[in-house]
């Protein structure tokens, strides 16, 4: 039996199941969670919760999971009989390792998910670091049990799809990724929808916000190394202003590494880049802790950024 089939055997064997995202949640991890759930409350007939310790960012309304979204800090896991965890590459990214590790071999566990630096942590673990986005995995799973793709199904996959590839021009990009995205738009999914909610959603405001930081903005000539700071998300707005800005970074030719920091309650969180063949930023994050993939990968620490005369410091 494969890892797609073993998954398929414990949906069918279980009553209850629990959906969780890594925190922070993005396009993928709740488009993969809004793809399942349709799929476990649709064809297979299941109930199903999802779980995240932050709330759906207002750009991902649109996925119309908020009615089967709990957002908490802690969770009964008793209640449930299966917990699948949808792009978290460690237990840490759920936010609720100490209670997942308390549970361990008592309800049996499923991790789904395309980061390279993914520890294996569950019974069964579908890891595949090739795939542009779990939502990717996803796809590929529900195409082999030959589940039907409604258009919420659909529309969630695409969502996690494009926005992981950052609308496919990202180093995640790969034919896989374009022909199961024509695939998903063959069944229905609402490209429009998405792009207008996650791409096409700056005001002018929010664009001034992007100003301010890239107005100081850093480059070390010696390392290539380009580095952004957003402030305390009370001085610059919500921290979902920003998302993209990394990405949108990597347009510097002269750039190896692009490092965006940003400051959030106490917590220094750091995304980093690359387009470079011989520079894996994976590498790098895990020092601190974190993960990712070789060309985009992240880290937080405890902190605060700090502006000096001339640059910036953590202290």
């Amino acid at each position: 039996m494969n890892e797609t089939e073993k998954i398929f055997s414990a949906i069918n064997q279980s009553k209850n199941i629990l959906l969780i995202c890594h925190r922070a949640p993005d396009g993928d991890t709740l488009g993969s969670a809004a793809a399942l759930f349709f799929y476990l409350t649709g064809e297979a007939k299941k109930k199903s919760t999802i779980f995240c310790v932050n709330e759906i960012p207002e750009s991902l309304f649109f996925l119309n999971i908020n009615n089967a979204f709990i957002c908490s800090k802690t969770i009964n896991l008793q209640l449930f009989d299966l917990i699948v965890t949808l792009d978290c590459a460690d237990l840490k990214q759920t936010g609720i390792p100490e209670i997942l590790s308390e549970q361990k071999n008592k309800i049996q566990t499923i991790n789904i998910d395309h980061h390279a630096t993914n520890t294996n942590y569950a019974n069964v673990n579908l890891v595949n670091p090739q795939a542009s986005a779990t939502a990717e995995i996803i796809y590929s799973i529900l195409k082999q049990n030959k589940s039907s793709l409604t258009k919420q199904i659909t529309t969630g996959l695409l969502a996690g799809i494009l926005t992981d590839t950052t609308y496919f021009s990202n180093a995640a990009t790969t034919k896989q990724a374009v022909a199961a995205a024509a695939d998903l738009l063959k069944e229905g999914a609402k490209i429009r929808q998405i792009i207008q909610n996650t791409w096409c959603r700056h005001s002018p405001e929010s664009l001034k916000l992007w100003g301010k930081v890239l107005s100081e903005l850093q480059y070390n000539e010696k390392h290539k190394i380009v580095s952004a700071i957003i402030p305390d998300e009370a001085e610059c707005g919500k921290a979902e202003i920003f998302e993209g800005m990394a990405n949108f970074l990597t347009s510097i030719y002269d750039a190896d590494i692009i490092i965006v920091l940003r400051q959030e309650n106490g917590i220094v969180k750091c995304s980093m880049r690359t387009t470079k063949d011989e520079i894996n930023v994976a590498e790098l994050a895990r020092k601190f802790g974190g993960g990712g993939h070789a060309k985009a990968a992240g880290f937080s620490i405890p902190g605060q950024i700090v502006k000096t005369e001339n640059s910036w410091r953590i202290d």
